[in-house]
């Protein structure tokens, strides 16, 4: 356990820098801690939240935190954020513009980058595999690794041709129209509709049996 599950709130107002490392009860991080600079919540398996109140923040480590979904907006003073490995993560806010190393990988997820992050100097996303956009036009981007990132152009600011269909897809399971389709498959009307003589599926292959036997009666005729 960790000092936020032990410790009073009011004995940690105070902290610049908190290491609740690899505690497996912490749920959440106490939103009263508004003087935090660094924040240190990696291999936390049940953190949920980092409240958005910790706007002083300027390094965050949430690496390998598995039911973490979501960074505060309102964290604008982050330099750093390593939160590789968060499989619920879908989206790095645009707002933090004064990030500067973004660590982002194996979030499978995460399908871009936002391009208002002109600061970053590294950026590690490797093998995020919904990623299609990173910018390219950034200044002091000196360090990058975005390997095994099938939907992302190598070495080239060039949007794949392929991109329309992916945000299609995206789209269609975000919607939950998979599971839709799956419920109207299985009801009775729908393979009424299919499959009934008189309905559609039925007349379809009505015709397609009466042109095969058309077939058959013209190529008997012309044996005769």
């Amino acid at each position: 356990m960790c000092r936020i599950c032990t410790d009073p709130v009011e004995s940690l107002a105070e902290l610049t820098e908190l290491d609740c490392s690899r505690c497996p009860t912490l749920v959440a991080i106490p939103p009263e801690l508004v003087n935090l600079l660094t924040l240190h919540c990696s291999r936390c398996p049940n953190l949920v939240s980092i409240p958005a109140t910790l706007v002083k923040l300027t390094a965050v480590y949430c690496y390998n935190c598995p039911r973490l979904s979501s960074i505060p907006p309102e964290l604008v003073a982050l330099r750093t954020l390593d939160c590789s490995r968060c499989l619920l993560l879908v989206a790095i806010p645009p707002e933090l513009v004064n990030l500067e190393r973004l660590f982002c990988s194996r979030c499978p997820r995460l399908a871009c980058i936002p391009s208002t992050l002109i600061h970053l100097c590294a950026l590690d996303c490797h093998e995020c595999r919904l990623l299609t956009y990173i910018p390219t036009d950034v200044a002091n981007l000196a360090y990058t690794s975005f390997s095994a990132c099938p939907w992302l152009p190598q070495n080239t600011n060039i949007y794949p041709a392929h991109l329309p269909s992916l945000i299609r897809i995206q789209r269609w399971f975000r919607m939950g129209k998979k599971q839709v389709f799956k419920r109207v498959i299985r009801t009775r009307a729908f393979n009424e509709f299919i499959y009934h003589p008189d309905r559609i599926g039925g007349r379809v292959t009505k015709r397609g049996i009466a042109a095969s036997l058309d077939g058959m009666r013209k190529r008997q005729r012309l044996l005769e």
